[in-house]
C-alpha cells in the first residue's frame, strides 16, 4: 500500500512537472513571436514568475540538476498562464465580434433588396 502511494505521488509529480514545462513552453512561445528573439521571450517569461532565466533554459531542457519549482514559482507560472489564456480568449471574444459586426455592415444594403425580390417573386408565381 505505501509503495502504491509512493507510486502514486511520483506519477502526480511528473504529469505536474510536465505540464509546468509545457505551461513556460507555452508563454516563451508567446513573447517569442511577440518580441522576436527568444532570448528577449526567456528573459521576459523569467522576470514575470520570478525566476532566472538561466533556470528557465535548464528546466525546460530538462537537464538533471535542475530542481523542482518551489510552490511560489509554480503559483506564479499557472497564474501567468492562465492570464495568457484569458487575454486569448478575450482577443477571440473581441474578434468574434469585429467579425459579426462587419458582416452586419456588408448584408446591411443588400438586406432590404433581398426582402424586396422574395416578395415580388411572390406576387409573379400567383
Amino acid at each position: 500500500m505505501i509503495e502504491k502511494d509512493r507510486k502514486s505521488r511520483t506519477m502526480n509529480a511528473v504529469t505536474l512537472t510536465d505540464a509546468t514545462r509545457c505551461a513556460l513552453g507555452v508563454l516563451i512561445d508567446r513573447e517569442e513571436r511577440r518580441l522576436g528573439s527568444r532570448d528577449l521571450a526567456f528573459d521576459v517569461v523569467a522576470r514575470t514568475v520570478g525566476a532566472s532565466s538561466s533556470w528557465l533554459e535548464k528546466f525546460l531542457g530538462r537537464h538533471a540538476e535542475v530542481k523542482e519549482p518551489r510552490i511560489t514559482l509554480f503559483l506564479n507560472i499557472r497564474a501567468a498562464y492562465e492570464n495568457l489564456c484569458n487575454r486569448v480568449e478575450q482577443e477571440h471574444r473581441l474578434e468574434e465580434a469585429r467579425i459579426t459586426a462587419l458582416r452586419d455592415q456588408l448584408n446591411a444594403p443588400i438586406a432590404g433588396f433581398v426582402e424586396m425580390v422574395a416578395s415580388t417573386s411572390g406576387k409573379t408565381s400567383a
